[in-house]
């Protein structure tokens, strides 16, 4: 009786630390998931600041400049983006002009360019009507990206690329164009959204105005 009850004694306390033990991994595992959970709903709130914000700012009537000004307003910080830019095609004058363009921390002047001349990845969206991801600097390299005067002097050149087409059909009326130095930095929920945003613009520009100069 004596010898048994020692080992029993001696084995109660290992029994409580791997108990311990394994309380503890349970409240780290629950502290895991209740982050993840607060991570998601706060992108679910930033997400839905975002369409509200723009469905307050854009309304028909801006000019193609004012709408992308106020789109940039409410989506730059909360997507993290370096660049965006807002760039309507007048496919009867083969022109590509940007209405818009932020790189570098201010918005630059962008020349416009010939829609027939130059396959970059913007050509690629309005040519295929559809959204184009590219994930990382090299896809975007192979995939035809042009670098800008500002990225070729700086060498601070955006990793993840996002282009929508704003309208449908074989003429998109342009595209918008979410950037960041960051690798892969759009989840599919996030272009979901970028894909929203660039809806509510599209609606907001009206025929006449995608001919004209900002």
């Amino acid at each position: 009786m004596g010898l048994f009850g020692g080992k029993s004694r001696e084995q109660a306390p290992l029994r409580q630390d791997e108990r311990l033990r394994q309380v503890e991994e349970e409240n780290r595992a629950l502290k895991s998931r209740l982050e993840e959970t607060q991570e998601l709903v706060r992108h679910l709130d930033q997400d839905r600041d975002l369409l509200l914000g723009t469905v307050e700012r854009l309304r028909p009537g801006l000019t193609p400049r004012e709408l992308g000004e106020a789109l940039m307003e409410v989506c730059f910080k909360p997507l993290g983006l370096a660049c965006f830019y807002l760039a309507l095609a007048d496919w009867d004058r083969d022109q590509l002009e940007f209405v818009l363009y932020h790189e570098g921390g201010r918005v630059r002047q962008h020349p416009s360019r010939r829609l027939s001349e130059r396959a970059g990845l913007s050509e690629r969206v309005l040519a295929s009507g559809r959204a184009i991801y590219i994930r990382t600097m090299e896809e975007g390299q192979a995939s035809g990206s042009l670098l800008t005067a500002a990225e070729q002097a700086t060498g601070l050149i955006p990793h993840s690329w996002y282009g929508v087409p704003l309208g449908r059909g074989d003429r998109p009326v342009g595209l918008v164009s979410f950037q960041s130095f960051q690798t892969d930095a759009f989840s599919e929920s996030r272009r979901r959204v970028m894909d929203a945003l660039a809806a509510l613009t599209s609606t907001c520009l009206c025929p006449q105005e995608t001919l004209q100069r900002p």
